[in-house]
């Protein structure tokens, strides 16, 4: 265990280049096309004929983006949608959720999806980061919330859960500290409050950027990013894109400047915050649902 991020194991073995998390997918798709060389066969069906029901079969190849969960958005947000349901449900921290969503990211580049049940790992997850979190959850009410949620893909059976358990702390290869955004983000604004910069930010403000390192775990980031960078690149977000304000901007931008922190990774992470805002005005949650439906539930 690690206090300083610089120190941790999530710098020192689980941070990622763009390249080699390339590379780690690259071994991924090699895996599924031997394991589903024919893609995905689904049953649709079409209202023809005076409103008769006629069933169609379409094939999903595996190369399309589809349940793949680095191209496909759907599949991304999705996933965030069911940590923070079953979260909600039962009133768990923000940050312990932030940790099972690095923890599902970080499983989801060594297992397909195709070939693990999604709602059991959101489970799993959840159930884990809790425990390393500090604010644990006792298995019987996790696994009876979540088959509330999911019933058909949750076991009643509460060992199922800790038999993941020891699946999901094997590929995490055991490092389980996570270092989040949201202390940098307290960091930050507690610098800008002081000499020479005298930069008090509003509770709105304070919220926006707080829900953009939200979102940002729908988004490889946290593989690849200091948690300092994304907390600047959504402050800068939610300071610099508010109209006539230029003294705030102004400040902000000097003191992005006089921090040394690399502005070009901060502009790498705006960038893929846009990229998944313009794929989330295109989400369609039944589609994802019916496809997850299709793989799991199929005979």
């Amino acid at each position: 265990m690690s206090a300083s991020y610089w120190e941790s194991t999530q710098r020192h073995k689980w941070q990622h280049t763009r390249e080699s998390l390339a590379r780690e997918r690259q071994n991924l798709w090699l895996m599924e096309c031997q394991l589903f060389p024919h893609g995905l066969s689904i049953v649709m069906e079409n209202s023809k004929n005076g409103g008769q029901q006629q069933s169609i079969t379409r094939n999903i190849p595996i190369s399309h983006k589809d349940l793949h969960y680095d191209k496909d958005y759907n599949l991304r947000i999705y996933c965030y949608f069911l940590i923070m349901k079953l979260g909600r449900r039962l009133n768990i921290r923000q940050c312990a959720l932030a940790t099972a969503h690095v923890y599902l990211s970080r499983f989801l580049l060594k297992a397909s999806i195709r070939e693990v049940n999604l709602y059991l790992l959101v489970t799993t997850c959840i159930y884990l980061a809790c425990k390393v979190e500090e604010c644990p959850q006792h298995i019987r009410t996790l696994v009876n919330e979540a088959r509330s949620l999911w019933p058909e893909f949750v076991p009643p059976d509460p060992t199922k859960v800790t038999e993941f358990e020891f699946y999901l702390i094997e590929e995490l290869q055991s490092y389980l500290i996570v270092h989040h955004p949201y202390r940098s983000m307290e960091q930050i604004v507690s610098s800008l409050r002081e000499e020479p910069y005298q930069l008090a930010l509003s509770p709105e403000d304070l919220q926006n950027s707080w829900s953009l390192i939200n979102d940002s775990y729908i988004t490889d980031l946290h593989l690849m990013y200091p948690p300092h960078v994304i907390a600047m690149a959504c402050m800068f977000i939610t300071v610099c894109l508010k109209k006539s304000v230029s003294h705030r901007q102004q400040t902000f931008n000097r003191f992005m400047a006089e921090s040394q922190v690399d502005l070009q990774e901060v502009m790498n992470v705006i960038q893929d915050l846009i990229t998944l805002y313009d794929h989330w005005d295109k989400y369609n949650e039944p589609w994802i649902k019916f496809l997850l439906h299709t793989v799991y539930l199929r005979s």
